[in-house]
């Protein structure tokens, strides 16, 4: 964006200038490391199966996990169609018939526009919002249709990282409580201590932080805290909503770096919901493009974003900034 609206370029690290000159100069012939690197963790097609950060994969453990048929989708939906009565009640859907499924260690990106669907999806998926008509299926097992009481003891297998991480935690908790709570009930007092400072490492924060309210940790912070909590209960399924949208781009490198070791070592499947198609690109394998409740377009990420077939992609991808479109789609 700033290579479409900028003249000249500044830019500052730790409070000083370390270079500037004309925009395309600056960014097209960087000459202090650190702009490099700002430009190098923008996320795009180049980008695709490396790293964004220049800090080395987390060590994580290999979780040994009950072997899994990957033929197999561990979530499905199936025709699902939400529809909501407004105050003049007439009924508006805003999600229409959309199907697709996700196998274990895949990644699904979900794109579009504000009000295309894309959150409504990822609730019906996660079954806090039930769909109007359709269903969903976790591990080939009705999973909407089910009564929470049900459902509850399953909820453990299908986790959620929000967009705005502060406002999913409860401002009283310290961290360690708060990842505490999201962990088996019985653990004892000893194995929740340990546990807790497993999951902080694993995301790269130091058990320090166990004992830090969310008021006192800087935004990449408390999403490595979200995605620990969501990582808790060793889900299949991890939802991720814009889950690094409010995020600068070296933080935003991190965490999609840390989000890629996470799959490779625990072999989750991520539903990811995001309008940015160059995070999108990097991440996934299979691409959901949805307009107006809609699905217009699916295939691989590649496909999708190479090859665009529907109008509506085609719009997408030409509201990228021209300078690196070709890097982005």
């Amino acid at each position: 964006m700033v290579e479409r609206l900028a003249d000249h370029v500044v830019v500052m690290q730790d409070g000083r200038v370390v270079e500037q000159g004309p925009t395309h100069e600056v960014l097209s012939r960087p000459r202090d490391p650190y702009t490099r690197r700002l430009i190098d963790a923008v996320p795009s097609a180049r980008s695709r199966g490396s790293r964004l950060s220049p800090s080395p994969p987390q060590p994580l453990p290999q979780l040994t996990r009950e072997h899994r048929d990957t033929d197999q989708p561990v979530l499905r939906l199936e025709h699902v169609t939400k529809r909501y009565r407004g105050p003049d009640r007439r009924e508006r859907t805003v999600v229409d018939d959309v199907s697709f499924a996700l196998h274990p260690g895949e990644t699904l990106g979900i794109v579009g526009e504000s009000g295309s669907g894309k959150s409504t999806v990822a609730r019906m998926a996660l079954a806090l919002t039930p769909p109007s008509s359709g269903r969903v299926l976790l591990d080939e097992q009705p999973w909407s249709d089910l009564a929470e009481r049900h459902r509850r003891p399953h909820r453990r297998r299908i986790g959620v990282v929000h967009q705005d991480p502060l406002g999913s935690f409860d401002p009283r908790w310290e961290v360690g409580r708060t990842l505490a709570d999201a962990l088996p009930a019985q653990l004892t007092p000893a194995e929740r201590t340990a546990r807790v400072e497993e999951l902080l490492t694993w995301v790269g924060l130091d058990g320090g932080h166990a004992h830090r309210h969310p008021l006192t940790l800087s935004g990449g912070q408390r999403q490595r805290v979200a995605i620990a909590r969501a990582l808790a209960s060793a889900p299949d399924v991890l939802v991720l909503d814009e889950p690094v949208s409010a995020l600068d781009v070296s933080v935003q490198a991190q965490v999609l770096d840390l989000l890629q070791d996470l799959q490779n070592a625990l072999g989750a499947a991520y539903l990811f919901i995001s309008h940015d198609l160059g995070v999108i690109h990097h991440l996934s394998d299979r691409v959901l493009v949805m307009q107006g409740g809609h699905v217009v377009e699916s295939g691989t990420a590649d496909e999708v974003l190479h090859a665009p077939r529907h109008p509506y992609t085609r719009q997408l991808i030409a509201a990228l900034p021209r300078p690196h479109l070709e890097e982005i789609a």
